[in-house]
């Protein structure tokens, strides 16, 4: 069932210090408020039609604002209070449903299946973050928020890689609490947040699955990540923060409320930020 939702309209203007004379953002741009009235919103991903969808996770429902229209409208509901999202190449949705603790996937069609749901015979924790490959596999965090439905099983906070078969391998297991993930434009770096140790890990991606050992990135934590084609990492964690390559802090925004994920489309960086959801003008390109 889709429902539509009034348009809000708020700006916030960012200060020159702000700014730190990076041309990553537009002079005297503002923050503009999409869409409120959520309670927590994360995993904003970017449709093959150009439609942004987003969740509200303890309202258990996946949103879809549309650019053109400048409407949202709900396009599911009792979503296990999903969080990440990501679309593959094909136009499917992949959902990390932290509360159903598994990985789903919808279809063109609608039609949605379990593609992650145990490792080693126990069920996962709590699935939080994915993001797809190259090579038609994904990965995908696993730490544990909330009651999660049940007992831990699991006895690490974990990352996974599902290869294109469906095999399911864990391939980092020594972080604190695993959550933030994205691949480099190129797909050569795998980019981890561990808020837990407030540290983003880095690794070589040697092909499918594998993973050179870890290198310290930056020295904070992040909830949700995106990139833009110069490979510079938008981070989400006390305010909105950008890394270049070699791990140099080169912007730090405020948003109007504590972000918890971005993603940058176009030129046009969104945030999901607690009750609202906002968009910036960027100097920068999101990767396609």
């Amino acid at each position: 069932m889709k429902r539509s939702l009034p348009i809000v309209s708020c700006c916030a203007l960012f200060s020159a210090s702000t700014l730190l004379a990076t041309p990553l953002i537009k002079k005297n741009t503002e923050f503009e408020k999409l869409a409120d009235g959520f309670t927590f919103t994360e995993g904003p991903a970017v449709a093959p039609d150009g439609k942004i969808f987003f969740n509200d996770i303890p309202n258990e429902r996946t949103h879809i604002y549309d650019p053109e229209t400048g409407k949202t409208s709900i396009f599911r509901e009792e979503t296990g209070r999903a969080n990440g999202l990501f679309f593959t190449r094909e136009g499917h949705l992949l959902a990390c449903e932290g509360g159903n603790r598994r990985v789903t996937l919808t279809d063109t069609n609608g039609k949605t299946k379990v593609v992650a749901e145990t490792f080693d015979g126990k069920r996962l924790n709590s699935p939080n973050d994915v993001v797809p490959d190259q090579h038609g596999g994904f990965y995908f965090t696993d730490p544990r928020y909330g009651k999660g439905g049940g007992e831990l099983e699991q006895d690490v906070m974990a990352v996974y890689y599902v290869d294109k078969k469906g095999n399911i391998t864990q391939v980092i297991n020594d972080l604190n609490k695993p959550n933030g993930i994205i691949l480099s434009p190129d797909q050569k770096t795998l980019y981890v947040a561990d808020p837990g140790a407030e540290t983003i890990w880095k690794y070589e991606v040697k092909g499918p699955g594998l993973l050179g050992p870890k290198a310290h990135f930056a020295p904070v934590g992040s909830d949700g990540m995106t990139v833009d084609t110069n490979g510079n990492l938008y981070v989400t964690w006390t305010d909105l923060i950008a890394f270049s390559p070699e791990g140099t802090e080169i912007l730090r925004i405020t948003p109007p409320e504590k972000p918890a994920n971005c993603l940058l489309v176009g030129n046009k960086l969104y945030v999901t930020a607690r009750t609202s959801f906002y968009v910036v003008e960027m100097e920068t390109t999101g990767v396609e």
